[in-house]
């Protein structure tokens, strides 16, 4: 299926209109906790202390609880996932801080995969453009996808949460998006996470070298994955320019 071209809709009437309920409640779900929960818990993960003490109220039902929050943001980005992650390392150390981010991600990105195979492209349009869509070519190019999506999301900076909702509407098998991508974001998460534990073991100029290294390498990663997307821009446009000449 090409993902880039408009959604054919061959559902009967009653289909529909489940789908386009469904999505609406999924749409309105989402605003709502972010309008009740959203500046909250941002402030809340932001106190590493307090987070940890939180999570430790729990007792054994602390990792769980963080995966299903982790999860939670996944799905519907109300906190930016690195405070969460510094907040696992200080919670739990780098190892498992880092093994219960990684299972919160893939449980949150599975539930967007799923969510978008049952409601279709109408769901991915109330979240993403048209026009963001098609900017997408390589979801087309299914022989290099899968390094593209290693690439990608390996980079920090990129547009993650966009592709993961796309994905759904591809040829893609769900264990082998979560697989590539959940290795490719290691690197990042396990960072964050060594930052976190040495907060709490309070080596805060350690914390802050990691956190700097950190920073200066995403930029270069980013500017070289911008570049290179550039180019490839450009000689898209030149060849399609050249087509049409013809």
């Amino acid at each position: 299926m090409d993902v880039l071209k408009p959604f054919k809709n061959k559902e009967n009437r009653t289909v529909r209109l489940i789908t386009l309920f469904g999505s609406l409640a999924v749409i309105i779900a989402f605003i709502v906790v972010y309008a009740i929960y959203g500046k909250e818990l941002l402030a809340f993960v932001k106190d590493t202390k307090g987070f940890r003490n939180w999570l430790d109220s729990f007792g054994g039902w602390a990792e769980c609880v963080f995966v299903l929050i982790r999860a939670f943001q996944t799905v519907i980005k109300i906190v930016p996932a690195e405070p969460l992650e510094i907040g696992s390392g200080y919670a739990f150390g780098t190892f498992w801080g880092t093994v219960w981010c990684m299972a919160g991600t893939e449980l949150g990105s599975a539930v967007i995969i799923l969510l978008t195979k049952i409601f279709g492209k109408k769901l991915v349009l109330s979240f993403v453009s048209q026009e963001k869509i098609d900017s997408f070519k390589f979801l087309n190019d299914q022989k290099r996808l899968t390094v593209t999506l290693f690439l990608i999301y390996l980079i920090p900076g990129t547009p993650k949460d966009v592709i993961t909702y796309l994905i759904g509407l591809t040829k893609m098998k769900l264990w082998v998006f979560l697989l590539v991508t959940g290795i490719a974001r290691i690197p990042s998460i396990i960072t964050s996470t060594i930052v976190g534990s040495a907060l709490g073991e309070n080596k805060l100029k350690f914390a802050i070298i990691i956190y700097v290294l950190t920073v200066v390498i995403s930029a270069l990663a980013l500017f070289i994955y911008k570049f290179v997307e550039k180019k490839k821009d450009e000689r898209r446009a030149a060849a399609e320019a050249e087509e049409q000449e013809a």
